[in-house]
């Protein structure tokens, strides 16, 4: 017989993070390394240009997407890989994630204030 009222899980919204986070750090990583870490020192890009990026609203909402997403990828695989090593953290969910919620406010925070 199939339960009528099945428990409801957080996992959904949190995979939805987690899976958001490779996604943004597969994609956009190998970019971000190109620009910061040979064509800024090349002379190529400008840091001037790179400044004013970050100040225009598609800019934070660039850096929000870079920094916010792959920290819950991150927290997330921490979390369940210490599962998988037999390394029980009590209230590890509530733990990891809260750390990955007070990230985002701050990052949140920052980048607003910029």
């Amino acid at each position: 017989m199939v339960n009528q009222n099945p428990k409801r899980s957080n996992e959904p919204p949190v995979w939805l993070m987690f899976s958001a986070g490779g996604m943004v750090s597969a994609l956009a990583f190998p970019v971000l390394i190109l620009i910061l870490g040979f064509l800024l020192p090349f002379g190529i890009v400008s840091p001037e240009n790179i400044i004013a990026f970050a100040h225009h609203w598609l800019g934070k909402l660039v850096i929000l997407v870079l920094t916010i997403f792959p920290m819950w990828g991150g927290l997330h695989r921490v979390h369940h890989g210490m599962h998988d090593i037999k390394v029980h953290v009590p209230a590890g969910g509530f733990i990891f994630y809260g750390l990955a919620t007070l990230y985002s406010i701050i990052v949140l925070f920052a980048v607003f204030n910029l």
